[in-house]
């Protein structure tokens, strides 16, 4: 649907141009759920805003259903946004306020009236149609912001991190409530985001920024279960790093080693998810290394154990609770931790770069 071919932007001139996108390249399918995730100044709002076309590209070309979009003003472009600031009109009415986006394009007053109230349906606020949006909630506003937004029915949908201003318990609603809404829409959207949780919960696919290059699209399992470096590897979730040695396909980490297929030989980088990491000899094809306990940290629902290996690399083990409540651990103590292999991963200490 959507076709990004070698987009970059540059900013400023001489020697203070800054490249905030590096030729960009990707494709976005009909209907999915596509996130821009990365840290801040990485170059995803950047992109966004290309797409809405509030700025120009510096070369490349935005192929939407067959067309190049990149010189069309954003008022032509089949494209709404979402942004962090609701912007409502605040002596409106709720119906008022999404009516507004039909009421823009000339629609006749027979069909605003009933595409309206099937948008506030759809977003749960029918009940709300004649209540001022100044007198809503923010996680109510959000959604009067979104039911304006996709009233018009867009090709894309751009949510440029509309959660960020909600509160934890409300932002996690909201995402299984923006999920709900592109399922039933069937719309494209394409969200901005620096909450790993966030893209993980919501996304079909990822695309991990930084520097202003895309270090790995995937879907989130994939970007979680096999980072394509170590930059994503330590930007989705929590990750262990680990330095060792391969030759003919066994690795060596400290006293301990073991045989990975995919290793290849001199000086390699291993990554471990905590709740991967056992706290046992016991494992069967694992890793074993000797580890003192240095902290503990009750979370609730598990305990994160920081532990430090014998050339003083740290390393974390999740422990869920409720599995786990009759072992005890003590800090100082000496243990031997398991790291199976089909949990060791090898990275690429590399990112993308210019």
């Amino acid at each position: 649907m959507l076709d990004i071919r070698g987009l970059s932007k540059r900013f400023g001139y001489g020697k203070g141009e800054v490249t905030a996108l590096h030729e960009v390249s990707f494709k976005i399918a009909e209907g999915e759920f596509f996130t821009l995730l990365g840290p801040s100044g990485c170059g995803k709002t950047t992109l966004l805003r290309l797409i809405a076309g509030f700025t120009g590209p510096s070369g490349g070309s935005l192929v939407l259903d067959g067309k190049d979009i990149a010189a069309m003003p954003p008022n032509k472009r089949p494209v709404n946004t979402v942004f962090q600031s609701y912007a409502l009109f605040p002596h409106m009415t709720v119906g008022q306020n999404v009516a507004f986006a039909l009421e823009a394009q000339g629609r006749p007053k027979s069909e605003i009236e009933p595409a309206v109230e099937k948008m506030l349906t759809l977003v749960q606020l029918l009940h709300l149609k004649n209540r001022k949006s100044s007198e809503l909630s923010g996680g109510q506003q959000q959604r009067v912001a979104l039911a304006r937004a996709l009233v018009a029915r867009p090709r894309i949908l751009l949510l440029d991190e509309p959660l960020s201003a909600l509160d934890m318990k409300l932002r996690k609603d909201m995402q299984i409530e923006l999920k709900r809404l592109q399922r039933e829409t069937g719309l494209t959207f394409i969200f901005v985001t620096h909450d790993q949780e966030e893209a993980l919960t919501m996304s079909d696919r990822i695309a991990v920024m930084s520097g202003g290059h895309v270090q790995q699209i995937a879907t989130p399992r994939e970007l979680y279960d096999r980072p394509a470096n170590r930059f994503v590897a330590g930007f989705i979730g929590e990750s262990n790093f680990l330095s060792a040695n391969a030759s003919g396909g066994v690795v060596q980490v400290g006293e301990g080693s073991i045989a990975l297929a995919d290793a290849k030989d001199g000086a390699q980088t291993l990554m471990i998810r905590p709740e991967h990491v056992v706290l046992s000899a016991n494992a069967p094809d694992a890793l074993q290394l000797q580890a003192t306990v240095t902290q503990l940290v009750f979370f609730g629902t598990d305990t994160h154990v920081h532990l430090s290996l014998a050339d003083g690399t740290k390393l974390v083990a999740r422990v869920q609770n409720a599995l786990h409540a009759g072992q005890t651990l003590s800090e100082g103590e000496r243990i031997t931790v398991s790291l199976p292999a089909k949990a060791l991963r090898v990275v690429k200490d590399e990112e993308i770069a210019a």
